[in-house]
């Protein structure tokens, strides 16, 4: 793009993706993205533009289209912003692009770790009976920050819950060590108990209420 004026040579609707159609800039691919981010920036086979607009059409395609696909992903679940960063970064937007787009959706609210780390904390820890430690680490690896993970564990999992999921996760393992021994099977669901993110005293706590109301 060095010349002073450039050509659209081709616009062509792809099959794949669907609903996408490839620019051709004096028979060079230039852009691929969705049809109708492609008319949105009126380009047409045949118009001429100089190289800052072509640079500006180019660039506000790319960014349209990574917003597109990131809208996409959040209808289908929350996403906290490394995995949306993760998501683009594979469709190798770059990452000027990637920061904006994410700049954009934070600011009109669609993407907040903190209030996803909360909500996190809320549903996993009572779905899948997971104490502090678990969801710690599984919000870390979805990318979220110590400082909103902190936040949220403080917020929805006081002592008092952790106790009710620490005790509802033991009744349930004791019922599936039935075979064994007492002492046994509190053994196995202590260390069940550690492996599901729950701190020794509460395990120990939990097991100790269990035994005297059997």
């Amino acid at each position: 793009m060095s010349h002073t004026e450039h050509t659209i040579t081709q616009v062509e609707r792809l099959k794949r993706p669907r609903g996408y159609s490839a620019v051709y800039v004096d028979g060079e691919l230039v852009l691929e993205a969705p049809t109708r981010i492609v008319a949105g920036l009126g380009l047409w086979t045949g118009r001429v533009m100089c190289v800052e607009e072509l640079r500006r059409a180019l660039r506000t395609g790319r960014e349209e289209d990574a917003l597109a696909l990131a809208l996409k992903a959040l209808a289908a679940c929350e996403r906290t912003e490394t995995e949306l960063r993760r998501q683009l970064a594979r469709r190798e937007f770059p990452q000027p692009i990637v920061a904006t787009v994410l700049d954009r959706l934070r600011e009109k609210g669609l993407i907040d770790d903190h209030r996803y780390a909360r909500e996190y904390v809320r549903t996993q820890g009572a779905r899948r009976g997971l104490g502090p430690g678990a969801l710690r680490a599984r919000l870390v690896q979805l990318g979220v920050a110590p400082s909103p993970v902190d936040e949220a564990l403080v917020e929805e999992m006081s002592e008092e819950s952790q106790k009710a999921l620490a005790e509802a996760a033991a009744r349930k393992r004791l019922r599936q060590l039935r075979r064994l021994t007492a002492e046994e099977a509190r053994s196995r669901v202590y260390a069940f108990l550690l492996r599901r993110g729950f701190d020794g005293e509460i395990a120990v706590e939990v097991l100790e209420g269990l035994k005297e109301s059997e």
